[in-house]
């Protein structure tokens, strides 16, 4: 089985590098109009920029798995600026795809916790607007289908059940371009990974099980349990997962720093036990690419886990 780790975001081993540089809406209304859409464009270009050295410094080490900002172009979904990211940024994203591709680096993105498929029908709207842009950002690097677009099922709403046949009855207006790269990820309140499994099986989108998530919100069913549906879910794509640990006790849905390899290394060894091919496991840690590193390393102990490359190991 081949596992590849990847991170998200900051590369934190990189000066001065973010991806994810802001200009607020306050400060555009502040400007000029034409003046300040050429600041929030410029701001995009330096955040593409700050991805490219990313993905050099992936491929040079190994890291064959990456989760980009979903804030590389500020406002570009703000209804009164709603810039086209992938008309404006078409050179930039084609170089960056075709660098990330010759590298075998998959990419993924979340939009934030905004993006809701089962709220108001305004909320809808914004949401399409924002999956929109993810998908353009997709596009036009030229990713296939391995590049995912990651969502919640969304709020309950006072009536779980309701809420989630609204996402049903909102889910044709979702555009293909979209559809093709959707997946939906259980939360740590609301939907666990059982629920969040029924609502895959049923729109035939792929699962993203946070392990965390369900030690916060677990499912009558254990996640491994589960598997072989969570797989299907999949089709002919590596199966993604999300991981990280407890902060404390205290503060058990926040993320630490670095991930504990044991709770992954049971949740693997049912893969394995599957004969899962390959997974990629997305780390939410503090600590990002550090994290990836020391990871990698403590996995590589075990017996029958061979490292193969920075981020990506065979068992």
């Amino acid at each position: 089985m081949r596992i590849r780790l990847g991170f998200v975001s900051i590369a934190l081993a990189i000066y001065n590098n973010t991806p994810s540089s802001t200009f607020t809406y306050k400060r555009f209304a502040q400007l000029p109009r034409e003046e300040a859409i050429a600041h929030a464009v410029r701001i995009g270009r330096g955040n593409l920029e700050a991805t490219r050295r990313i993905l050099y410094y992936n491929a040079a080490h190994g890291i064959r798995f990456y989760r980009m900002s979903s804030s590389l172009i500020p406002l570009a979904t703000h209804p009164d600026v709603m810039l086209d990211a992938g008309a404006l940024y078409r050179d930039e994203l084609a170089e960056l795809g075709a660098f990330a591709r010759a590298h075998g680096i998959r990419l993924s993105m979340h939009p934030n916790q905004f993006t809701l498929l089962n709220g108001k029908d305004s909320v809808v709207q914004a949401a399409i607007h924002d999956l929109n842009y993810h998908a353009a950002i997709l596009d036009g690097m030229g990713m296939d289908e391995n590049g995912i677009i990651n969502i919640h099922v969304g709020g309950m709403y006072g009536d779980k059940a309701s809420a989630v046949e609204r996402l049903y009855r909102n889910f044709p207006a979702v555009p293909e371009a979209v559809k093709k790269r959707l997946t939906f990820e259980n939360d740590d309140k609301t939907y666990t990974a059982e629920e969040t499994l029924a609502v895959c099986e049923r729109l035939g989108q792929p699962l993203v099980l946070d392990l965390h998530h369900d030690w916060c919100n677990p499912s009558a069913v254990p996640a491994a349990d589960l598997l072989p549906r969570i797989r299907a879910t999949w089709g002919d794509r590596a199966m993604k997962i999300h991981v990280s640990t407890p902060k404390n006790d205290k503060e058990f849905r926040s993320h630490a720093d670095h991930v504990d390899p044991e709770p992954l290394l049971a949740f693997l060894r049912r893969c394995r036990e599957h004969d899962m091919e390959q997974i990629d496991v997305m780390l939410e840690a503090k600590q990002k690419d550090l994290s990836l590193f020391r990871l990698a390393e403590e996995l590589a102990k075990v017996r029958g886990i061979k490292r193969t490359d920075g981020g990506v190991l065979h068992w």
